[in-house]
Order: C-alpha cells, then structure tokens, then sequence
C-alpha cells in the first residue's frame, strides 16, 4: 500500500511538471517578428528625428519586461495583461496609417487573474491575420469583462481575403492548449467566421 501511494505521488508530480512544462513551451511562442518590425519601426522613427522614438522606446521595453520576468509567472493580474496590450497596440500603429481602427472596452468588476500572455498572443493574432494580411481598411474590436465568477475575452477583426479556420496555422492551437493545461476543461473557447469578421472569444473562471 505504501508503494503503492508513493508511486501515485511520484507519477502525479511527474504529470504535473511535464504539464507546467509544456505552458512554458507554449507561452514562449511569441511572435519574434514583432520585435524586428518594432524596431525597425523605432529606427525609421529616430532617423527623421521623431517624438514618438522615446515613447516607443519605453513601449517595447516595458512588453520584453512583461514577456521575460512576468511572463514566467503562473498567472498575472488581467489588468496587468490590459496595460502591455495598450503597448503593443500602440507599437503596431506604427506600421498603419488611418486605415486602421481599433475600439477596446473594458469593464473590470473582479480583479481575476489568466495565464499571462493568453490575451497577448489573441491581439498579437489578429494582427498578424487580419491586419497583417489586408490591404483595403481595417477594424479590430477588443471587449473585456470581469466578475466574481468569470472573466471574458473577446477579439475580432476584419479581413479581406478567405481567411481558413484552420486554429494551426493562426495560433489558436498553441491557445487553447495553454487552456486546457491550465483549466483542464473549465473554459470556453469559441471561434467563429462571420461576414468578413473573424472572432474568438474565452470565459475562463475567477479563481486560480
């Protein structure tokens, strides 16, 4: 019986390792390009002089602070997770011009908590397919909503050409494993294609 329940022990912790190891993996998947289009975007904006450069600067530098140290964290105040998304936003508006437009409304009832780059990686998502790959205008909507109960995130975009629902080749795969590792199955996360409007929504529970 003592063997028996040591050998429980033993395989649960190993379960439990291999699966804190495997959300480190996939929250290491941040997109690398951003970087290199933001800092090219910083150096065209240092050459002509601009006061955008040092605000630019600060942005990016609090997004790697983010990435590398809370990043690593199990979990991370949504609002937190709201503040780095202003950044990025903001870092990306460097390569659009007024064909972009972005609406975000929150409203934070409940300060719960997420794994941290979860909403990162859905905005960083749909600009890199919808943003990225359009070339007429383009609108990005982002709710966010907090209870006592529950937290939801919502992204949509437009996009002007046949966009696959294929979750692989958009990065939806790597975010609904983080889900299912940390959650196991007490989410809910829907995708779904409308007109020219891509959406993905997740309703995670308050508590850790």
């Amino acid at each position: 019986m003592l063997r028996y329940k040591t050998e429980k022990q033993n395989t649960t912790k190993l379960l439990k390792e291999k699966a804190e190891l495997e959300l480190k993996v996939l929250k290491s998947q941040l997109n690398p390009h951003f970087l290199f289009n933001t800092l090219n975007n910083i150096y065209s904006l240092s050459i002509i002089n601009s006061e955008k450069t040092s605000e630019s600067i600060s942005r990016l530098s609090e997004i790697l602070d983010y990435v590398l140290y809370k990043g690593q964290n199990k979990t991370v105040n949504i609002s937190d997770e709201i503040s780095i998304i202003d950044d990025y936003i903001e870092l990306e508006k460097l390569r659009y011009d007024e064909r972009l437009k972005i609406f975000k409304t929150q409203k934070l009832n409940s300060e719960n908590k997420i794994p941290p780059l979860l909403y990162l990686s859905l905005v960083e998502n749909s600009f890199k397919h919808g943003a990225g790959k359009s070339a007429g205008n383009i609108e990005i909507n982002i709710e966010i909503e907090t209870d006592e109960n529950q937290s939801v995130f919502r992204i949509k975009n437009t996009y002007s050409e046949t966009l696959k629902s294929e979750r692989e080749s958009l990065g939806l795969n790597n975010i609904e494993e983080q889900l299912k590792i940390f959650y196991e199955n007490q989410f809910e996360f829907n995708v779904s294609e409308v007109g020219n409007w891509f959406e993905v929504e997740i309703i995670t529970p308050a508590k850790e």
